[in-house]
Formats: C-alpha cells, sequence, structure tokens
C-alpha cells in the first residue's frame, strides 16, 4: 500500500484497552481512516451506514458474531474484505491488510 492510498478501516472488538490501541494504529499511517466499534450493534451500525474497505474483526469477536458480522457486510458492500485481526503491533496489522487487499485485488 502506498501512502496515497486512501483507506477507510472499521475494526471490532470488546476489550476497551485493546481497541483504543488498535484505533491509535489504524490512525497512524496516513491514508488511513479508521473507526473503531466497542460491540458488535455498533459494528453492524457502522457497517449499514458507513463502506469500509476492510473491517477487522478483533479481540472478542465470537464465530458466531462473525458470521452475522460477514453476513451484514455482504449484504451491505460486498467487495468489503473482513479479515480476523490476531494481535500484534503494527507492523503486523499493516501486513495482514496488505496481503487482504493484495488478494482480493488479483
Amino acid at each position: 500500500m502506498e501512502n496515497t492510498i486512501q483507506l477507510k478501516l472499521l475494526a471490532i472488538g470488546y476489550d476497551a484497552a485493546i481497541m483504543k490501541v488498535v484505533d491509535r494504529l489504524l490512525n497512524s499511517h496516513t491514508g488511513w481512516n479508521g473507526v473503531v466499534a466497542f460491540t458488535k450493534a455498533a459494528g453492524l451500525k457502522n457497517i449499514v451506514d458507513e463502506k469500509y474497505d476492510a473491517v477487522l474483526l478483533c479481540v472478542g469477536v465470537t464465530i458466531a458474531d462473525e458470521q452475522v458480522i460477514r453476513e451484514a457486510v455482504a449484504i451491505r458492500h460486498s467487495a468489503t474484505i473482513v479479515i480476523r485481526h490476531y494481535g500484534g503491533g503494527s507492523g503486523l496489522l499493516e501486513n495482514e491488510l496488505r496481503a487482504a487487499l493484495d488478494h482480493n485485488n488479483q
């Protein structure tokens, strides 16, 4: 990803302390606009209200929650990528997003 690319990202996770770090990491990259949702309901509302390039499923999101979120994304914005973010520093987050976006563009 080049710095000129503008990405709109939604991260959904249930641990406030960790999600604050995710928020900081998302919004520290030039060209990234990150939004964090701390509940499934807030994440689903964001999916209905806005279009995102990617939705990150973070800490606490269960398999059942993931299925509901993936279905909502598929219905609203089928081009949006949904990926699991398993934690780690900004390098891992950037690499996860880069790999998912590169794979989606092939």
